[in-house]
């Protein structure tokens, strides 16, 4: 069974920036959680151009980095370049809502068990979501 993403990656082609150096001060991986409750995780500022577009950042309603830091997304330079940008403390207790709220609507598994120490747990939750066949209709 195919892997399905949202619509609005549906419709991305893989794009490469090489221009892109490391432009997020952010510990990768990173996961992002858009408007519809879909985890998106991002290796690097490479894939994250890749999963998003200028227009539609504000979609995302949610992002953390490796150490479960809330991260703010904005945009660099006349490019449009998206960039993440640190914005608290780690909140691994809302990183797993959002988790556990992805897995419950979105597919048929069982949301990744907490691992410590956290950057294990978010690497799990970035395999986890790239390796789980998703529901065609957000389930309730």
């Amino acid at each position: 069974m195919p892997i399905r993403r949202p619509a609005l990656l549906r419709h991305l082609g893989r794009r490469r920036h090489p221009e892109i150096a490391h432009v997020s001060a952010v510990d990768f991986p990173c996961l992002l959680i858009d408007d519809d409750g879909w985890v998106l995780p991002c290796a690097d500022d490479d894939e994250l151009q890749q999963l998003t577009e200028p227009d539609f950042t504000d979609e995302i309603v949610a992002a953390f980095d490796a150490s479960a830091r809330p991260l703010a997304v904005y945009l660099v330079g006349p490019k449009r370049t998206i960039a993440l940008q640190p914005v608290g403390e780690p909140r691994p207790d809302e990183l797993t809502a959002h988790v556990s709220a992805y897995f419950h609507h979105w597919t048929d598994r069982q949301a990744p068990a907490v691992v410590r120490p956290i950057h294990a747990y978010v690497a799990y939750v970035a395999e986890a979501v790239r390796s789980t066949p998703t529901r065609r209709r957000r389930r309730r």
